[in-house]
């Protein structure tokens, strides 16, 4: 009976002690279960439209995967330019008569000053409200490794909670793919929230003139990328590439705590707003 009752009282502690465990782990799997549960909600990305694509884009990569496996991200430099090479076009003179009066020179007539063209500001800091994401953002580059398949190319990812912007991708306030990416479990976790975003919500960068930038959320993407062959990753890098129009970019890792998938935000500046009547 006594060896009853000491069964009963190790069994009841064992379930306590799960308990406890589950309670205390929950806030560190819960986004994982949340993203696997969200992701019927996120579409698989369409190819990108070559007609947005800018001359001569280059394929580099996404971003290296969470942790340190080797990259198998893609980026062997690959032009993709759809200018056709015209031949020169022959134009012949023709003659003209010759005129010998004399022509009266005008004085010279003062010119104004050319206004200087804006040729866009770096980003300085991402703020979305909808995710209570405040952050900053600081320039990176990309950096080519050689691999059992050859040389490849990774773009770096800040190691602390900061998104890293692109600095061959499109400057805020001009035409062009604005390209931001940032971990989503490590370092900070700075697009851990991301998946949550919805079509219409607001991303606010700030340049380094102060400006507020902002853009408003056209879609969300799946890609397809651990394991996948080099078509479909090259296929996904597309959507980093220079392209014609105005557009923000952002990527991160899905799910959360997975390297499997990359998750792809395209936003758009939001339109002018006139002031009201009387303001």
């Amino acid at each position: 009976m006594k060896a009853l009752k000491i069964a009963d009282f190790l069994i009841v502690l064992g379930i306590g002690l799960l308990l406890v465990g589950i309670v205390w782990s929950y806030p560190t799997f819960r986004p994982y279960l949340e993203t696997l549960w969200q992701d019927r909600d996120i579409p698989t990305a369409p190819p990108l439209d070559d007609a947005i694509l800018a001359e001569d884009a280059t394929v580099v990569a996404l971003l290296p995967f969470e942790g340190t496996p080797p990259p198998a991200v893609i980026s062997p430099t690959v032009a993709v330019s759809r200018s056709a090479s015209l031949p020169p076009v022959n134009r012949q003179a023709t003659p003209a008569m010759l005129d010998t009066t004399p022509t009266p020179t005008p004085a010279a007539v003062p010119q104004p000053a050319a206004t200087p063209q804006f040729t866009g500001i770096a980003p300085a800091r991402i703020h979305i409200p909808a995710i209570r994401l405040d952050a900053p953002v600081v320039p990176i580059d990309w950096e080519v490794l050689e691999t059992v398949d050859g040389v490849q190319g990774i773009w770096k990812v800040p190691d602390w909670r900061a998104a890293g912007w692109h600095n061959t991708s499109a400057l805020l306030g001009v035409p062009g793919n604005t390209v931001l990416n940032g971990h989503n479990t490590t370092y900070g976790e700075v697009f851990r929230d991301l998946y949550k975003l919805q079509v219409g919500a607001e991303i606010l960068l700030e340049g380094e003139d102060a400006l507020t930038y902002t853009y408003t959320v056209e879609s969300l993407y799946i890609l397809r990328e651990a394991n996948q062959p080099l078509e479909v990753r090259l296929e996904n890098a597309r959507y980093i590439l220079p392209t014609t129009d105005e557009r923000l970019t952002l990527v991160t890792c899905h799910p959360y705590g997975s390297i499997q998938n990359r998750l792809i935000v395209i936003a758009r500046p939001a339109p002018a707003t006139l002031p009201a009547e009387g303001e």
